[in-house]
């Protein structure tokens, strides 16, 4: 048996998004590789999608104080 907080199983929403997460990328991956794309995100873009990811889980999330670690 899982934890649960209220209604919802921890352990399941944990590997539910784990899941959710690497279908993601490797769907990001596919359709690189199947349109051969070359012009991706440098590391400056990337910083500031990271950013822009974490303002949105504040959003989300309000009081977690989420931040990069």
């Amino acid at each position: 048996m899982g934890i649960k907080i209220g209604n919802l199983d921890v352990a399941n929403e944990v590997i539910e998004l784990h899941f959710q997460v690497l279908r993601t990328q490797l769907l990001l991956e596919e359709i690189i590789t199947r349109n051969k794309l070359t012009n991706l995100p440098n590391q400056q873009e990337m910083v500031a999608l990271e950013n822009r990811v974490i303002d949105l889980l504040n959003q989300k999330f309000p009081g977690m104080g989420i931040q990069k670690k």
